[in-house]
């Protein structure tokens, strides 16, 4: 369940070493469009911002195009400087290096480098005598080293393979000329594995030495710079396993600066001619269009690491067969811009009537790219998109989320089309899918109708972005759809990395451990009756099901409940590792809606984390790591036995015995497992459908007379007849210990809670009766018409709601920051000053929230957002990026002053002004226009300060401000080894604390 996962991705092929799926970027260099099949190279240089102005009498175009001598590498379009002279490893005489230890033989003030010359003196590595190391040439995408977090078209220069260092703690350089055309304040921004020192022109102008994986702009290195050559040398340390980096250059404004060029010396034209045939990204969407049955391609080529000037990067295409073409492409344009990309409409294609390739030459390097015939893939798309143009979407005999399921099926078969799916069994198998799906739509039917017993793939509109969410489902045998019978609903997790259908097998006991996930998901398996509705939610990949993965599952629960007859007593939900986190927190958050959960090889408490235990935390820290405990949640599990398995082999076993303990303590009920096993139990639970007859097996009672129930927040406000309103503080936990006695009394003791609302279940209570209420030891007594509902301040309970006219943290609407995400999202990037594409930059980055997570959250402009008369008071939260971000003022006037300023070199918090390095904020309010919904702002008080959110750790409280001390906490849970300037929660009324050091 928690494997790794080959990616899926809609459009597009993967070539082995070249390759990554089709994805279009715009880019601020030059871009060529070929619309039609070209006689010849053509190219159409579009820039999105004019570059300055070249020196009188200077063609900078012309100088980029003209025939290289040497490798000079323009950049990319994201101003990425992917070719290098690296020399090393050196290891130091003690036998452990750091970045401060200098090779023998080695002047850093005064350091030299050309292709092919030596540097330093003979080397001692490893207990072996070595000659002086040698000036050689790097490049990205030399080796198999990536980063996830770079994105998948983008590879850093692999020093462990260009060095052959198979030593660890090391040292190694990587140098270069960088020429600019103008002085200006530039920005080196590094994605380094472990420890980097700059040296510019002799002088150190940065050094961070510290155990990381390579991180996108890690480090932020600001540079001044006259126009001219400057010597760019980068010492680089390298702890253990891998030893990689990517570097790139920006202006004041975050763009590649016009002309620049990185000049590698003592290379030769030859060489330029070799590297830019390595270093080029080549994508082809074969582009199946069913309403026309024809093939439209379009191949893309990016060098997406920069590329040499001076080499013609010409593309020729050709595809054999009766509809083929024999084209020349066209040619990436490389101008004083940097490199553009080339997207071609290649000739449209008639279905081929046999497999046939597609040849490529990319500045003299040849690929064989395989253009497979599918001729029952695309006859069942042509027949199901005759059959969707026929429905309008309210036929009364059209199920709930019907359509999008056909639509969202119709879309993977198009995408496995486009990018040449070598899985015939599994393209094959969802082809007849269609057909039959087809022809129930050309029946009148539901397309789905009569279909009981198999695995099914489903997917229903989100309101997060509007796409369909995929998850299986399970309808069993004997369901008839005018029935009256209720059914059990199991409701199953996938783990990290894994899928809806894969969960679907695994579930029913069909879990094969030697297949990947994503082959799983493509393969299902015939199963045994079950008489049960099953569904496995995809919740959005690896969102660990909190916020909006959170909220998706219970979209997938609600969707369920209202299109089959299931019994809300006999909803359970179980899952493995990712999934047995979310299955156990699931539940603690909305008790009395499931009878029972068998959450597999869960981790349940932060505070017992490897990288957490025995650190100093912050109060907030502290507090949002118990609140994403499910630990501390077990006490809203009295009526949710668990059954837990974690192997003893899987450690700490801990993570899962800290619940069971709990359990224990409370008395509630837990069947627990440990059998002599890894991390994989779920195979051995699952099988024979063990763990599915145990859930089925129990039923939840709804009118419970005892309720105990405790939250962090009134999100989780609910449970069964007991509503919390309001809580007493603004970080602290709420609870709640209430029963109904003869239908007329309820006695309660609470701790933490300012207001609270009984429902009078009617199995409960008898509705004609006066009700007395017992509130911590106080007497109310409520007519039978009054609402039982009672606030409390500093003094005693008193009937009825709190009437004053105020803003409080209630209902969904109570931070911290990333409470944001279980709502649907606008992101804003303001335009205003030139920190414009850093805005942007930040904003994606957020919109993306993490490696394996797939949402398409709207971003726009906040120029675009005016120009669209979008409203203030949005449908969305607003995220707003950027400290001149237009929308930030236009809410102020509404609502009032901000409590935090973001400034230009400044963040002030209240009246205490913050000064420093990479300084910035972030903070959550309700909307002024919308109070109902959230804003955001995030925003540095330069481009440095505005990056360095992207090192904002995953706990967050309402508001923080940070300086350069932030970088080490990037990709981790608290601030770790990182610090802060300021941070803490609004108080109730959504003021500042009295205090809120870090």
């Amino acid at each position: 369940m928690s494997r790794p996962a080959l990616p899926f991705f809609p459009f597009g092929l993967v070539v082995p070493g070249l390759a990554v799926p089709f994805l279009v970027f715009c880019a601020s260099a030059p871009r060529a469009v070929a619309v039609a099949a070209p006689p010849s190279v053509q190219s159409a240089p579009i820039a999105s911002a004019p570059p300055p102005s070249p020196p009188p009498g200077r063609d900078l175009d012309a100088e980029a195009r003209a025939p290289a001598s040497d490798v000079r590498l323009a950049l990319s379009s994201k101003g990425v400087l992917g070719a290098w002279l690296v020399a090393g490893p050196f290891s130091s005489p003690t036998g452990k290096a750091t970045i401060e230890t200098t090779p023998p033989g080695v002047d850093e003030k005064a350091l030299s480098f050309a292709h092919n010359t030596t540097l330093g003196s003979d080397r001692d590595i490893g207990g072996r005598r070595r000659p002086a190391a040698r000036w050689t040439l790097a490049w990205g995408g030399m080796a198999a080293t990536s980063s996830q977090d770079l994105g998948p078209e983008n590879r850093p220069v692999d020093i462990k393979a260009a060095l052959e260092a198979k030593e660890s703690d090391v040292v190694g350089y990587a140098a270069g000329k960088l020429h600019v055309e103008q002085a200006d304040k530039y920005l080196l921004l590094l994605s380094v594995d472990d420890g980097v020192r700059v040296i510019v022109d002799g002088k150190t102008v940065f050094t961070r030495d510290a155990a990381r994986p390579v991180r996108e702009d890690d480090d932020i290195v600001p540079l001044d710079l006259d126009a001219g050559d400057h010597d760019i040398v980068l010492k680089l340390h390298q702890r253990d396993g891998a030893w990689a980096f990517r570097a790139r250059i920006l202006d004041h404004a975050f763009a590649p600066p016009s002309g620049a060029y990185f000049f590698l010396p003592g290379t030769s034209a030859d060489e330029a001619k070799a590297l830019a045939s390595k270093m080029s990204w080549v994508s082809l969407d074969r582009g199946f269009d069913p309403t026309t049955n024809r093939y439209r391609p379009k191949l893309t080529v990016r060098f997406p690491e920069g590329a040499p000037r001076g080499v013609p990067l010409v593309v020729t295409s050709r595809l054999d067969g009766p509809s083929g073409f024999d084209i020349v492409a066209g040619g990436v344009p490389v101008t004083a811009a940097g490199v553009g990309e080339l997207v071609v409409a290649l000739p449209p294609a008639a279905p081929l009537a046999q497999s046939a390739n597609v040849d490529l030459d990319i500045a003299g390097r040849t690929m064989r790219l395989a253009f497979p015939a599918r001729p029952q893939s695309e006859q069942a798309l042509v027949r199901i998109d005759r059959a969707l143009a026929k429905v309008k979407g309210d036929e009364p005999w059209l199920v709930s989320g019907s359509l999008d399921s056909v639509r969202n099926l119709e879309q993977r078969l198009i995408g496995f089309l486009g990018k040449g799916d070598g899985d015939t069994e599994a393209q094959a198998e969802e082809a007849k899918e269609l057909e039959r799906l087809a022809a129930n739509l050309e029946r009148g039917v539901d397309p789905y109708d009569g279909i009981r017993g198999v695995m099914m793939r489903r997917a229903i509109k989100s309101p997060l972005d509007d796409r369909p969410s995929e998850l299986g489902l399970y309808i069993p045998p004997s369901y008839r759809t005018n029935g009256t019978r209720k059914y059990p609903l199991v409701v199953g997790l996938h783990g990290l990395n894994s899928l809806p259908m894969s969960m679907m097998r695994a579930i029913f006991g069909f879990d094969d451990a030697k297949r990947e996930s994503a082959w799983k998901d493509r393969h299902p398996v015939p199963i045994p009756a079950f008489d049960a509705f099953v569904i496995t939610p995809d919740a959005r990949g690896n969102t660990m099901y909190r916020e909006l993965g959170e909220d998706e599952v219970e979209l997938a629960i609600a969707w369920m409940r209202k299109t089959f007859p299931i019994d809300d007593t006999r909803i359970t939900i179980t899952g493995p590792s990712m999934g047995g986190i979310g299955s156990a927190s699931l539940p603690f958050h909305r008790p009395h809606v499931f009878a029972a959960s068998a959450p597999l090889c869960g981790y349940h408490s932060q505070l017992i984390r490897g990288d957490i235990a025995g650190r100093q935390l912050r109060p907030w820290e502290r507090f949002l790591l118990e609140e994403r405990s499910n630990v501390y949640w077990a006490e809203n599990g009295e009526h949710l036995p668990l059954y837990i398995v974690h192997g003893t082999r899987d450690l700490p076993e801990e993570n899962s015995g800290v619940l069971i303990d709990r359990y224990e303590k409370l008395k509630y009920s837990v069947k627990h497992e440990h059998p002599d096993a890894g991390h994989n139990v779920w195979q051995m639970t699952y099988e024979d459908q063990k763990g599915l007859k145990w859930l089925v097996d129990k039923k939840l009672d709804l009118h419970p007379a005892h309720v105990r129930f405790k939250t962090t927040r009134t999100r989780y406000g609910t449970s069964a007849w007991v509503t919390i309103d309001e809580l007493a503080s603004e970080s602290g936990w709420a609870e709640v210990d209430a029963r109904v006695q003869k239908k007329t009394k309820i006695t309660f003791t609470s701790r933490g809670v300012s207001a609270l609302t009984f429902t009078k279940d009617e199995d409960l209570f008898d509705k004609d009766a006066s009700i007395t209420v017992v509130a911590d030891g106080q007497t109310l007594e409520f007519e039978p018409n009054e609402q039982l509902t009672l606030h409390r301040g500093t003094g005693p309970w008193e009937k009825g709601p709190d009437d004053a006219n105020r803003m409080v943290k209630r209902g969904k609407i109570t931070g911290p920051i990333r409470d944001v995400f279980h709502e649907p999202i606008l992101f804003v990037y303001g335009t205003e000053d030139d920190d414009a594409r850093a805005n942007e930059h930040v904003a994606r980055s957020f919109a993306s929230l993490r490696s394996g997570v797939h949402v398409a959250y709207p971003i726009m402009s906040d120029a675009e957002f005016l120009a669209k008369k979008e409203p203030l008071a949005n449908e969305r939260a607003l995220f707003l990026v950027g400290r001149t971000n237009k929308l930030i003022a236009a809410l102020e006037a509404i609502g009032g002053s901000f409590p935090v300023k973001i400034e230009s070199g400044a963040v002030t918090v209240g009246t205490t002004r913050y000064t420093g390095k990479e300084l910035g904020a972030a903070f959550v309010r309700p909307n002024p226009a919308r109070p109902d919904r959230y804003v955001v702002v995030v925003a540095g008080g330069d481009v440095p300060g505005t990056l360095r959110a992207l090192s904002l750790p995953e706990v967050l409280p309402d508001f923080i401000v940070w300086d350069e001390g932030l970088a080490p906490s990037r990709w981790h849970i608290i601030l770790g080894g990182g610090s802060v300037k300021a941070g803490g929660f609004f108080k109730k009324d959504w003021s500042l604390p009295p205090a809120f050091a870090p």
